[in-house]
């Protein structure tokens, strides 16, 4: 027979039992309805055409797919089967959004290679093509222009020579003055020039002062000597270039400048046939383009 105690016992252990298979059901239930959870939170394709159905722009969706796949892997699940691939298609899908349901993984960032290698050296210029003036420690940039128009002069002297005497054709800079001013007579400069060029490709010239513009004779055509091209002598200043890093000179001058208009000019060489008839004109010569790098000296 048994005892009370025994009935207990035997009760007790039954009550643990249903108490443990309870709880254990009520796991199963939980988990079950998180896993149930997680998976309604699954992008879809079904959820990616909504998304474009909806009026959504493309980044907008792109983004918000690569932001549920970064969240963690099983946030996504796309059919990108073919079949898969089909539907999305005929949903109107863009191609850009179908590729990233193929691969959510951000696209690596694109890095941009300088032109040229950064200068840490505070004693030269920003390694930029142009020309620069020293100002006390800082570099200030020569702003520099192309020079395409030209303009013949002389005529009345070949005219009246009978063609003895040749004529010239002079390179215009729009403006009485230039907008570079410099405040020292005495000016230091650094070139940063391109590829295949050097200093020695520049002339540093005189330009004569007009009323709404500046000139230089670049060439002359015609009288005894023929067609020449190429800055009049007397108008070039001469400087010395010493090569102090890659692509890059020191320009200084010999002398004072005075006040006036000047220009560092580099021609291209180009030529462009001039012809005439009639007494005293020019039967060939040429006219050459170039860039000019101006300043103005002030009283």
């Amino acid at each position: 027979m048994q005892t009370s105690a025994n009935r207990a016992a035997f009760g007790a252990s039954q009550c643990g039992g249903k108490l443990r298979a309870a709880l254990l059901l009520i796991c199963l239930v939980l988990a079950a309805s998180a896993f149930g959870q997680q998976i309604a939170k699954r992008l879809t394709n079904q959820d990616v055409i909504s998304m474009v159905a909806g009026g959504l722009s493309d980044d907008v969706i792109i983004a918000k797919i690569r932001a549920t796949s970064a969240a963690g892997a099983d946030n996504v699940h796309f059919d990108t089967s073919v079949d898969g691939i089909k539907a999305l298609k005929a949903a109107n899908v863009p191609d850009s959004v179908i590729q990233v349901m193929i691969n959510p993984a951000a696209a690596p960032a694109v890095i941009v290679a300088a032109s040229a290698p950064m200068t840490l050296d505070p004693n030269l210029p920003p390694p930029e093509v142009g020309i620069y003036w020293k100002d006390g420690a800082n570099f200030m940039f020569v702003q520099g222009r192309t020079v395409t128009q030209a303009k013949v002069g002389g005529r009345a002297g070949a005219f009246f020579t009978n063609g003895m005497r040749s004529e010239h054709w002079d390179a215009t800079i729009e403006g009485p003055t230039s907008q570079n001013r410099l405040k020292d007579r005495h000016p230091v400069f650094y070139f940063y020039v391109a590829d295949g060029t050097t200093a020695s490709d520049y002339v540093l010239i005189k330009l004569e002062k007009k009323s709404d513009h500046r000139e230089f004779q670049v060439g002359s055509f015609g009288g005894v000597t023929g067609g020449k091209s190429g800055v009049k002598r007397d108008k070039e200043i001469s400087f010395k270039a010493e090569h102090v890093a890659i692509r890059t000179y020191r320009i200084t001058l010999d002398a004072d400048l005075k006040p006036g208009e000047y220009g560092f000019f580099m021609g291209t060489g180009a030529q462009a046939t001039m012809a005439g008839g009639g007494r005293g004109s020019a039967r060939s010569g040429g006219s050459a383009s170039g860039r000019i790098y101006d300043f103005t000296i002030p009283e």
